[in-house]
């Protein structure tokens, strides 16, 4: 038995003492009170269900948003490294066409 279930017992032996002495609240707790404490106890459960939904969803916020982080890094990478290789073919290009050109002054 959790803690919760002992407390929800423990509640449940304890008579508040208007429902002693108030017929409308005896009548009240007699119609509606197992409702409202499986209400009670359902509106718990979402609510721990929703906060384990929360922090499953920020977990997997914050591994897309390593991951995109990564993949702008890699991307940046390439892009660096895309520019070297062509400033490097247009270096050698502009070599070439300048060994040409003496060539054909000779």
């Amino acid at each position: 038995m959790d803690k919760g279930d002992q407390e929800e017992k423990h509640k449940l032996d304890v008579t508040p003492i208007s429902l002693i002495f108030d017929p409308m609240e005896q009548m009240r707790e007699l119609l509606f009170g197992a409702t409202h404490r499986e209400t009670g106890k359902e509106l718990a459960r979402l609510e721990q269900k929703l906060e384990t939904f929360q922090k499953d969803f920020a977990a997997q916020v914050e591994a897309l948003d390593a991951r995109l982080l990564q993949i702008a890094r890699e991307a940046e990478k390439s892009q660096a490294e895309s520019l070297m290789t062509i400033g490097n073919a247009l270096s050698e290009l502009g070599e070439r066409l300048k060994a040409m050109s003496e060539k054909r002054d000779v």
